[in-house]
């Protein structure tokens, strides 16, 4: 009876277990068709733009949980990992330079954005020696699924859950003894 009891308690504990899973993901695009200056009407100092963005996410069209590697130059400036940021608005993945906030250019800045949905897609640049921004929708693009994919890791609170299941059964069983 005993056994059994300990049995069912740890079979409770697992069933009841959760796993946080992450898949990373790599984004390779180019943007292309870059129109005349927002500002000044100047030709884009740099057409096109062809970069990838490594990324984490529980799956495809989910919120990134985080930036694992950039290969991205605009106008001579090479983005490091820490200077990238992504949100997820409805369906739309925004990535861009965190110096004015993810979404937004600012001109004389080095700074971007690329948003990407099912049915829109932009990118804008300025450049810290320019006076101006440039966009454009023509925007080519491609996720793959990165392998082999992390494996999958008990959440602090699944363990916890488990160790008190266990903690409790040694509890019970001294006061039966």
């Amino acid at each position: 009876m005993k056994k059994s009891l300990a049995a069912l308690a740890g079979a409770a504990c697992l069933l009841f277990s959760t796993v946080a899973a992450a898949t990373p993901y790599k984004l390779d695009f180019t943007a292309s068709g870059f129109g005349t200056g927002v500002f000044s009407g100047t030709s884009a100092p740099q057409n096109p733009v062809k970069g990838s963005i490594s990324f984490t996410a529980a799956s495809l069209g989910a919120a990134i949980t985080s930036i694992d590697a950039v290969d991205l130059t605009i106008g001579g400036h090479t983005y490091e990992t820490a200077e990238i940021g992504a949100s997820l608005i409805g369906d739309w993945y925004v990535f861009g330079a965190l110096v004015n906030g993810v979404g937004v250019t600012n001109y004389a800045s080095d700074d971007f954005y690329l948003i990407l949905s099912d049915s829109f897609n932009v990118f804008a640049y300025a450049i810290d020696q320019g006076f101006d921004t440039w966009v454009t929708q023509s925007i080519a693009a491609n996720y793959t699924e990165l392998s082999p994919a992390p494996a999958a890791v008990p959440e602090p609170g699944s363990l916890a859950l488990l160790g008190l299941g266990l903690a409790g059964l040694a509890g019970w069983r001294r006061r039966r003894a």
